[in-house]
């Protein structure tokens, strides 16, 4: 076999495999449904107020669940979604717009978890 027969094979598989790389650091992977959930109670996010992080693009859906009366209000989206007392509901969205965006009781202005959407 020769030496540019040889070289054009190398060359021809150091191509795809380049090929298969950047494909794969490209992040194939499409918009995504994420699921979280806030559990509000005596006056409290239950475990602390939350990081939720997704990708632009993704469906979100927040279940929410209050020992109160309290209305829930995502920042920079300007989604507000009331629960009545021992209720649970769930609010979704679109991750269309990106950065971070608290979630908090509106009637208290206390931060309940906080919405991260990457590019």
């Amino acid at each position: 076999m020769s030496m540019h027969l040889v070289f054009e094979k190398t060359i021809s598989t150091l191509a795809i495999a380049f090929t298969f790389l950047i494909l794969a650091a490209c992040g194939s992977e499409g918009p995504t449904d994420r699921n979280f959930s806030i559990e509000f109670a005596n006056g409290e996010p239950v475990g602390g107020v939350e990081r939720f992080t997704a990708n632009q693009g993704d469906t979100i859906v927040i279940d929410l669940s209050t020992d109160e009366a309290a209305t829930f209000h995502i920042h920079g989206y300007d989604i507000e979604f009331a629960v009545e007392a021992g209720d649970k509901a769930s609010m979704e969205l679109l991750a269309d717009a990106t950065g971070r965006f608290a979630i908090e009781i509106e009637e208290s202005h206390q931060n309940v978890a906080f919405l991260e959407i990457r590019p």
